[in-house]
């Protein structure tokens, strides 16, 4: 069963020019080098010439691109979070079957390509460390990321309410409950590497029956699981 939402999660329209495919590798060349640099640095210690030697070109290449330092920053993170997210989108818009088994892939899915992913975990360590001083950054996380993935599970959930599979909670209010651990397993790898290892599979099958066992409608009867 496909369904139709009436959020639109990712802005599907780009305001920019249309780049060459020389430019569009350029580009990607210098977001690459500007991750690495924010990730080693920090937001407010990173250099824009700094990443121009890592990206290889000259510092005024970097303002063909981007306006400022904040701009660079600003599209590294949508380089690394919106196609997971758009991917995820696509996943719920075009989902058939059981609510509850788009909800199990669709976690399988948030770990193996956010919270699994080093880059997008030093970025997250970043607005960590400098979002009370950058709150405008904190804020774009915000809106670009957070917003837009707690949008795509409360879909989840309406769709299950739509189906009688899940019940009303207060994860219909605060759908970041259903994200929280998967949260905490990504802070849990910032500050122990991989000294103090989780089983990845395990965790994520117990992030989902607990979630579900939260919001399961007990009426709905024996689902496959």
């Amino acid at each position: 069963m496909s369904a139709s939402y009436p959020e639109q999660i990712l802005d599907d329209k780009d305001s920019s020019a249309p780049k060459t495919a020389r430019q569009r590798e350029r580009d990607a060349v210098i977001l690459q080098a500007a991750t690495a640099e924010f990730a080693a640095a920090g937001y407010e210690n990173a250099r824009l010439e700094d990443i121009a030697q890592r990206a290889g070109v000259a510092k005024g290449t970097l303002y063909l691109y981007y306006e400022d330092k904040a701009a660079l920053f600003k599209a590294a993170v949508r380089s690394l979070i919106q196609p997971a997210l758009q991917r995820l989108q696509e996943r719920v818009m075009s989902a058939e079957g059981s609510a509850v088994d788009l909800l199990r892939a669709s976690l399988q899915q948030i770990y193996g390509e956010i919270a699994s992913d080093n880059a997008r975990r030093e970025l997250v360590r970043l607005l960590i460390a400098d979002g009370r001083r950058f709150p405008d950054l904190g804020d774009f996380y915000h809106d670009e990321v957070i917003a837009k993935g707690t949008a795509t599970f409360r879909m989840i959930l309406w769709r299950g309410i739509a189906t009688g599979e899940f019940r009303h909670s207060p994860a219909e209010e605060f759908p970041q409950l259903m994200l929280a651990p998967a949260v905490a397993f990504s802070n849990w790898k910032l500050m122990f590497g991989e000294r103090h290892q989780m089983d990845l599979d395990r965790y994520v099958e117990a992030h989902f029956q607990f979630l579900l066992a939260a919001i399961r409608n007990p009426d709905a009867g024996s689902d496959r699981t």
